[in-house]
């Protein structure tokens, strides 16, 4: 005798998936007309659905109304294809009878109708046809069921179609057959094809996928209304290979691979939705109803579509670099090129520019699989590539350092480069310029990134706006970082050399998941922000806006400093987050988005400048998205499918911006696209994009190494349309103030750019230029605290908070800035420095800004500003109170109750609330929150006078109510724990206690259940 107690999720109550106040719809079956229609109550006038069942002629759907009343959406017997009839079910070769061709007498024969449910939000019916041999004799019997609920202006038809084999039955192999879809398209018609996979139109042809969407401008609409037919995973052979015809006709196809058999008495059962809508179309919630469908969310749909791709590439055909071009489909205006490939370049897993306008190239050679490889090759090298004719592809190679195991991120900057290699960040000098690594004097600037998930370890280094090397890391791999040990100090990792494993045991800053940050003349490390996935490819734009994209989670992210964000898996390291920052993206692409680069040069027309590149891995494709400005934030929003690699085996996942405005992207190149194995280990490339006509300035220098130019030159150069130039003279500026060679001249013409309020970007770069050389004082950045420019403002803050001791003289005026700033941007900055000032700053500072109602519904600000103060109330929890009480934001008051309820500041809690008049109801929201679950908590002294006091107010009766509800569930719990662990209670009063707690289903109390469950008696009384 044993008992099971379920903790797991209770099954969703398919009431839970209807749609919320769905219409009452009513079923006719007009036996004259050999017709099933469907009405909305009350409206019989005109059906919404009418399927034909005539003796004769296979069952068929036509006409649909579109939800909205506007057009018709099916079509019987077009002139195109004259078969074809509606909605309909055929297959094409059953014992070599062709059903999808031939809809008449020879070839079915109906054997009944029934109305299953024939009024409310749900109707049902059912046909039931025989599918005849050349003899009449059936060969199978085909049953349709379909369910229908309507709401405004959607629909949802399901499907369930059952096959009874009179004789064993061959369904052969074919292009199509099955369940087919025809809308009225007619030439000229505007209309669009998408799959789960997002391949359009002809390209979804043959495609496996989840869902494919037809969206058509049929007569009498002014916008297209939308048919998106789901698979189910129950079904044979999902996801099914799609029929994808010219015409824009759509349907499975069960057996495009392989014969489907159904011996004589078995059945099959195949399951499907069509989903009818006129809003317009969004693959996100179109894969969300999928999901909601089928049960299979969040990463059950993501995993699906990764065994697609994956699968693809293993079967596509191996294509050399320039078959690969030729296939090649990218917008028009734009053409693309080889810029470097196998034998010159292979596994190349990063790379980046130098001042020269020369290509570095990481050759990870020791990369095997996510979880295998570290140094057994031996043979990963370091590259620089020139193209030294400027006819767009490398003519040179040079090979700076061989041997370094697993070489993954690469900068060049201070006469060196810095290099990704875990477990360390090296800096690799090449003082003498001789284009060699100086290997005896290599740096081993910090330490201790793990390689759990080795396509998840340290990536993307990166210039910030502000000095500092930027630099991303995977949630699946925990690193904790140091500086190193003397011992460590020298200690590179070479062939065959061991990955130490003792490197989380150190102390050192936890990551797992997220954005750091070096200082490369103060040798400070920093996390940014926690959370993400596996995040690849991070830039700014002309504000200094960092924008970052991901793989497997929502691709784009705007990432403010001191920002813990959405994360694909385990937990935040502070448990009182209660909710992070999302995506800013409104719309989804397939997984896996990589080096995400803002365009900010000239080659490409202005339309181009301020989208987002990036690769994408399982579409095979260089996409772009805008940034719509919104609030302190932005919407990313699709722009281009750039282009269509349309090859399987393409792995595009860094990209970078040239100095001749090219966009470049890497390719990794592998038929194995998840990096699971290495199928082909000496491939590699890198595509060059350009304007059929390039728009860029030819000045003289733009392609000369920038180190030789002068510091006045360099200077100028923060006004060029080119922002690859502006940030490469940036850090050779840099890097001469830190060696002392910068003039005073520069300097002062920085600051006449900075005062010239003509050309606010060319304004940001001079003030970052001034911080990064040193050249800005502390007055500087005060006085910047009013300008007119609210970039300015809010870089001053950030800049006087960089060392977290900002001046005293700064504090009045943040003050002053959160009571009365018009800009969100300043206010998200000041909430991002909650977490950079001084503690006894924080909680004025906290208060104006709590104040500031208008940011209640903005997408960072309220949750920047708790990250920075959620931790107050272990120094002053009244205080920390108070502060709730006062708060303007909603969500922040809430949270801050519920903190104190996790911080057992119940009487303080409680007493906040009796004083409460406008946030009560939120405080009592939160405390609920925080209760919730708890089976440790004591009824505060003071609860029964709130009580009494709130249930005399309608408004807040249920709320006391639920609450005295959990302080009960709380007392009893506790009392039935006691019970068990006192050895003078009587056995049927301790299994009495179990029960109550069994029923209580708490993951908590599991050791106490196992425990006494070892007494059999109680099992068994149980």
């Amino acid at each position: 005798m044993f008992i099971v107690f379920g903790c797991g999720q209770n099954n969703k109550n398919e009431e839970a998936k209807a749609l919320t106040g769905a219409d009452s719809l009513v079923i006719q079956l007009d036996d004259s007309n050999e017709q099933v229609k469907v009405f909305r109550k009350g409206e019989l006038d005109q059906p919404l659905l009418t399927q034909v069942v005539e003796t004769d002629f296979r069952p068929y759907i036509h006409p649909i109304i579109a939800p909205d009343g506007k057009g018709i959406l099916t079509e019987k017997s077009p002139n195109h294809h004259k078969h074809q009839t509606g909605i309909y079910w055929g297959f094409t070769r059953v014992n070599q009878r062709d059903f999808f061709h031939n809809p008449g007498a020879d070839y079915w024969r109906k054997i009944a109708v029934n109305i299953l449910e024939e009024e409310g939000e749900n109707v049902s019916w059912q046909t039931v046809y025989e599918m005849l041999d050349s003899l009449g004799n059936p060969l199978m019997t085909e049953t349709q069921t379909w369910t229908l609920k309507a709401q405004g202006e959607e629909y949802l038809l399901d499907l369930e179609w059952k096959g009874q084999a009179e004789q064993d039955i061959t369904i052969g192999k074919y292009d199509y057959g099955g369940l087919f879809v025809r809308m009225p398209w007619k030439d000229g018609m505007t209309a669009e094809i998408t799959n789960t996979a997002r391949q359009v139109n002809e390209m979804a042809e043959g495609k496996p996928s989840m869902w494919v969407n037809v969206g058509m401008q049929v007569e009498g609409r002014e916008n297209m209304a939308n048919i998106a037919l789901f698979d189910h995973p129950d079904n044979k052979s999902y996801p099914q290979k799609w029929r994808v015809d010219n015409q824009f006709g759509i349907g499975p196809s069960y057996t495009r691979d392989e014969d489907w058999k159904i011996d004589s008495g078995a059945h099959e059962l195949i399951k499907h939705r069509l989903y009818f809508y006129t809003k317009e179309f969004n693959d996100v919630a179109v894969t969300e109803a999928w999901a909601e469908y089928t049960d299979r969310q969040g990463k059950y749909n993501t995993a699906s579509l990764w065994q697609l791709a994956r699968d693809e590439g293993r079967k596509a055909k191996f294509l050399n670099p320039q078959e690969a071009v030729a296939e090649m489909t990218i917008k028009p205006g734009f053409k693309v090129n080889v810029f470097a490939s196998e034998p010159m370049i292979t596994q190349p897993m990063a790379f980046c520019w130098d001042d020269k306008g020369r290509l570095w190239i990481a050759e990870n050679k020791d990369y095997e699989s996510r979880q295998h490889g570290f140094s057994n090759s031996g043979n990963s090298r370091i590259l620089i590539l020139e193209d030294s004719d400027g006819d767009g592809q490398a003519d040179t190679k040079k090979i700076f350092m061989e041997g370094l195991a697993f070489p993954a991120a690469l900068a060049v900057g201070f006469d060196g480069v810095y290099v990704g290699a875990p477990p360390n960040l090296l800096f690799i000098p090449d003082r003498d310029q001789d284009d060699k690594a100086d290997v005896n004097e290599i740096e081993v600037l910090l330490t201790g990134w793990g390689i759990r998930d080795r396509h998840e370890t340290l990536n993307s280094l990166h210039w910030g706006p502000d000095g500092w090397l930027y630099g991303l890391q995977g949630f699946a791999t925990p690193s904790k970082i140091r500086k190193p040990t003397e011992e460590e100090k020298t200690k590179l990792y070479y062939h065959k050399d061991p990955f130490p494993e003792d490197l989380l045991e150190a102390d050192g800053v936890d990551i797992n998941g997220g954005v750091w940050r070096y200082h490369p003349t103060k040798h400070n490390f920093e996390v940014v922000a926690h959370g993400f996935s596996n995040p690849w490819g991070i830039d700014y734009d002309a504000k200094g806006q960092i924008i970052m994209s991901a793989c497997v989670i929502p691709h784009l992210w705007h990432v403010v400093p001191g920002g813990i964000y959405h994360r694909q898996g385990g937990q935040h390291f502070n448990p009182y987050i209660y909710e992070d920052i999302k995506t800013i993206t409104d719309h989804s692409h397939r997984s896996a988005h990589g080096g995400a680069r803002i365009y900010q040069s000239d080659a490409f027309p202005e339309e181009e400048r301020g989208k987002v590149f990036m690769a994408n891995i399982h579409e095979h494709a260089v996409l772009t998205d805008k940034l719509v400005p919104s609030g302190s934030g932005f919407i990313g929003k699709h722009a281009d499918n750039f282009l269509m690699a349309n090859n399987a085996q393409w792995v595009g996942f860094s990209m970078e911006v040239g100095p001749d405005g090219g966009v470049y992207v890497l390719d990794w190149h592998d038929a194995d696209i998840c990096g699971q194995e290495v199928l082909n280990g000496e491939t590699g490339r890198v595509f060059r994009i350009m304007p059929e006509k390039s728009l860029a300035e030819n000045w003289k220098g733009r392609y000369s190494d920038l180190n030789l130019l002068s510091d006045l030159e360099l200077v100028e150069l923060q006004s060029s349309k080119s922002d690859w130039h502006a940030r490469r003279a940036r850090g050779i500026l840099q890097k001469r103030a830190f060696t002392g060679e910068l003039e005073e001249n520069a300097i002062k013409a920085l600051k006449g750019l900075f005062a010239n309020k003509a050309h606010p970007d060319f304004r940001l770069r001079a003030l970052w230029t001034l911080h990064q050389t040193g050249s800005w004082q502390t007055d500087d950045l005060i006085q910047n605290l009013s300008d007119t420019d609210p970039y300015v403002r809010s870089w001053s803050i950030q800049l006087l908070c960089e060392s977290k001791n900002p001046p005293e003289e700064a504090r009045k005026l943040f003050l002053e800035m959160a009571k009365s700033d018009p800009s969100p941007t300043v206010r998200l900055y000041l909430a991002s420095a909650l977490q950079r000032i001084p503690e006894n700053w924080k909680w004025d500072l906290a208060t104006d800004l709590l104040t500031r109602k208008e940011d209640s519904n903005d997408h960072n600000i309220p949750k920047l500003i708790w990250f920075g103060i959620s931790d107050l109330i272990e120094k002053d929890a009244e205080r920390f109170l108070a502060l709730a009480n006062h708060s303007g934001i909603p969500l922040l008051t809430g949270y801050m109750a519920r903190r104190a309820v996790d911080g057992d500041q119940l009487n303080p809690l409680v007493a906040i609330i009796q004083k409460s008049t406008s946030n009560k109801t939120l405080l009592l929201e939160g405390m609920i929150s925080g209760m919730e679950g708890r089976t440790d908590l004591s009824v505060p002294e003071n609860w029964k006078t709130l009580e009494r006091q709130l249930k005399g107010d309608n408004s807040t009766a249920k709320l006391a109510a639920d609450i005295s509800a959990l302080f009960g569930d709380a007392e009893a719990t506790q009392k039935a724990l006691a019970n068990l662990q006192n050895s003078s209670v009587s056995k049927e009063d301790k299994i009495k206690s179990l029960q109550l707690l069994a029923a209580r289903q708490k993951m908590s109390l599991h050791p106490y259940y196992l425990n006494y469950l070892k007494t059999v008696v109680y099992a068994q009384q149980l």
